[in-house]
Formats: structure tokens, C-alpha cells, sequence
């Protein structure tokens, strides 16, 4: 029998592999372009850490009405239009 760790290892691999035959797939077919996807954690790719903050900060101005993180980045937004009202 598997452990709980392997498991959760190969879900995760599986989601990885769907996800990037997901976006790859879309990209061909919607706007006839060929897309290279790499799926990378913020340690491999240290850029991530500051999407993943700016992601956070935004949604926590949307969700809970916290700017207080999102004011650190306001200045660098070019443009801002919510998908949901």
C-alpha cells in the first residue's frame, strides 16, 4: 500500500500533467499559438514569491477589505478592472 505522502505526490503530478495539457491545449486551439508550459514551486523559481504576494494582497483588498498589504504594490498596477462585482 502507498503512504499518504506518495499519494498526495502522484495527485499532484496527475493535476500538473492536466493542468499544463489543459492551458497548451486551450492556447492551440483558441488563438492557434503553441505553448510551452512549465509548472515550478517558488523555490525553483524565486519570481513566484513576489506573484504570489501580489495575487494575495490583491485578494485580500477584494475579499475581506484589507488594503494593507495591497498599498505596498498599488503604485506598480497599470490597470485594474474587477472580473466580479
Amino acid at each position: 500500500m502507498l503512504s499518504r505522502k506518495t499519494n498526495r505526490k502522484e495527485t499532484n503530478k496527475f493535476l500538473n500533467l492536466n493542468f499544463k495539457n489543459y492551458l497548451s491545449q486551450s492556447a492551440k486551439s483558441n488563438h492557434k499559438i503553441n505553448l510551452a508550459v512549465e509548472i515550478k514551486t517558488p523555490f525553483e523559481e524565486k519570481s513566484l514569491q513576489a506573484v504570489d504576494f501580489a495575487s494575495w494582497s490583491i485578494f485580500r483588498k477584494y475579499q475581506y477589505g484589507d488594503e494593507s498589504y495591497y498599498n505596498f504594490i498599488k503604485q506598480k498596477i497599470a490597470e485594474e478592472s474587477p472580473l466580479f462585482s
